[in-house]
C-alpha cells in the first residue's frame, strides 16, 4: 500500500553522515512507491523531483549580538511558528530526525504516528562535542535534553540502529524515560561488487592507511597522527579525507611530527568510495558514534578498520557490535592498545586481505538497504493496523 511518509530532516546537504543517510532513505522510500514529503532547513541544492520538500528558514542567531547564547532556543521558537504556518497536509506516518521540528509537528498533526529517529547517540554527548563553553553550552545542552526527553516520552516508536545506542539512552535518562516501544533497525549500506584487491604485503608499495570523517575533536585525528609518529620510518601512507575546524591544526601537527612525506590531507571528497577502494586499513578511533556510517562504508568496500572498543565514558561507540576482532576488523581495548596494534599491522599486514573479504561479506549479509526499509515498512504497517508490506528487493535509485 502506498503511504504518505513525512521525514523531518534538519538538512539535505551531503555534509554529514546523518544527512547522507536521510537523503538515501528518502530516495529509496520514494523508489518503493511511497509519497514522500520532507520538512528541512534546506533542499541540499538539488531538484528532488516528485519528492515534496518544504524548506524552513534558519537564521544565523550567532551573528546577532547577545542572541548567540540563546541560539538553540530562539531557532526552536522560530521553527515552531514556521511549522504551524507552513503549507502541509496530514501524513500517514512521520519519521522525525530533527529535534527542532518534532514537538511542533506532532502538535499540528496529533493523529499521525511518528518514529523518533535520533542520529545522535545521546544529544547531551553530541552537544558536549561541539566545543561550546560557558552559558551558551549550558543553555544549548539544557534545551536539547528537554527536546530529547519529550521525544522519548511522546513518540510512537524510538528507532535505534544498534543495541549500544539503546543502552546509551537508558543509561543517561533511565529506562523509565523511554516510554515508547524501541525498534532496533540496523542501517543500510551499499556494497559494491567484490573486486579482488592488491595485497598490501607487496613490498613494491607502501601500506595505504585511511582516515575519513569531519575534522573535529571527537573523530580523533590528532590521536591518529600522534600514534603514527613512532612509525615514521616504516613504509606507509595516510590519506585524510575530510574537512572541518581542526584542519589547520592537523596540518601543523603533521609538520611538527615530521610526517609530511607520509600524510596527505585530501579535504572534503564528494565520493569517498574511491578512497576506501584504494586503502588497506581504515583508522577510525572515533569517540562518539551512533550510526558508524564511515565504518560500514569502508567495510562494504573491502577495507577493514582498526577501532577502539567502547568504554561508556571516553569512547561511546557501538564498534563491538559491528566489528568482530581479527575476523572483520581489529578492535583495540584502549588507546595504548590501539598504538600497539597499529605498529603491529604496519609491520605485518598479511592479515588484512582476509579481514577485507570477511568485512565485505558481513556488510552484504547484515546491513542492506532492503532489510533496513523492510523493517521500517513492516513496523509502520503494525502502527497503522494494515496488512504487512512484502519484503522487496530494489536497485539503488539513480
Amino acid at each position: 500500500m502506498r503511504l504518505h511518509i513525512r521525514v523531518l530532516a534538519g538538512s539535505l546537504k551531503p555534509t554529514a553522515g546523518s544527512h547522507i543517510y536521510n537523503r538515501e532513505m528518502i530516495r529509496r522510500l520514494a523508489a518503493r512507491g511511497h509519497r514522500i514529503s520532507v520538512v528541512s532547513f534546506d533542499d541540499g541544492d538539488e531538484d528532488w523531483g516528485d519528492i515534496e520538500v518544504t524548506c524552513l528558514p534558519r537564521r544565523d542567531w550567532n551573528a546577532i549580538p547577545g542572541a548567540w547564547r540563546f541560539a538553540a532556543t530562539l531557532q526552536g521558537l522560530q521553527s515552531r511558528r514556521d511549522i504551524a504556518s507552513a503549507v502541509l497536509d496530514e501524513p500517514d506516518i512521520v519519521i522525525g530526525t530533527e529535534h527542532l521540528f518534532l514537538k511542533a509537528h506532532a502538535k499540528r498533526f496529533p493523529r499521525s504516528p511518528w518514529l523518533y529517529l535520533a542520529h545522535s547517540l545521546v544529544i547531551a554527548h553530541e552537544i558536549d562535542s561541539y566545543g561550546m563553553t560557558g552559558l551558551q553550552h549550558r543553555l544549548t545542552r539544557h534545551f536539547y535534553i528537554k527536546q530529547q526527553t519529550w521525544a522519548l516520552r511522546n513518540s510512537s516508536t524510538i528507532v535505534r540502529f544498534n543495541q549500544s545506542a539503546t543502552n546509551a539512552l537508558q543509561q543517561f535518562y533511565g529506562a523509565e524515560a523511554l516510554q515508547a516501544p524501541i525498534l532496533i533497525n540496523p542501517t543500510g549500506i551499499d556494497a559494491p561488487e567484490t573486486v579482488p584487491g592488491e595485497s598490501p604485503e607487496a613490498a613494491v608499495r607502501p601500506l595505504r592507511l585511511l582516515f575519513v570523517g569531519r575534522l573535529v575533536a571527537s573523530k580523533n585525528l590528532r590521536f591518529v597522527l600522534e600514534s603514527l609518529a613512532s612509525n615514521r620510518g616504516a613504509n606507509w601512507t595516510l590519506d585524510v579525507v575530510g574537512d572541518g575546524p581542526e584542519l589547520d591544526d592537523c596540518r601543523t601537527l603533521v609538520a611538527e611530527l615530521m610526517l609530511t612525506s607520509h600524510v596527505n590531507l585530501r579535504g572534503y571528497q564528494a565520493n569517498p568510495a574511491e578512497w576506501y577502494a584504494k586503502a588497506d586499513l581504515l583508522l577510525f578511533p572515533s569517540k562518539l558514534e551512533n550510526m558508524p556510517l564511515v565504518l560500514l562504508e569502508s567495510m562494504a568496500n573491502g577495507t577493514p578498520a582498526l577501532v577502539i572498543r567502547e568504554d561508556g565514558d571516553q569512547y561511546r561507540v557501538p564498534f563491538s557490535e559491528v566489528v568482530e576482532d581479527n575476523v572483520t576488523g581489529l578492535i583495540a581495548d584502549d588507546e595504548d592498545h590501539f598504538r600497539k596494534r597499529l605498529t603491529e599491522v604496519i609491520a605485518s599486514p598479511e592479515i588484512l586481505p582476509q579481514l577485507s573479504a570477511n568485512a565485505q561479506t558481513q556488510v552484504r549479509e547484515q546491513y542492506t538497504w532492503d532489510q533496513h526499509l523492510d523493517c521500517f515498512e513492516q513496523h509502520i504497517d503494525k502502527l497503522l493496523g494494515q496488512a504487512p508490506h512484502p519484503a522487496v528487493r530494489t536497485a539503488s535509485p539513480g
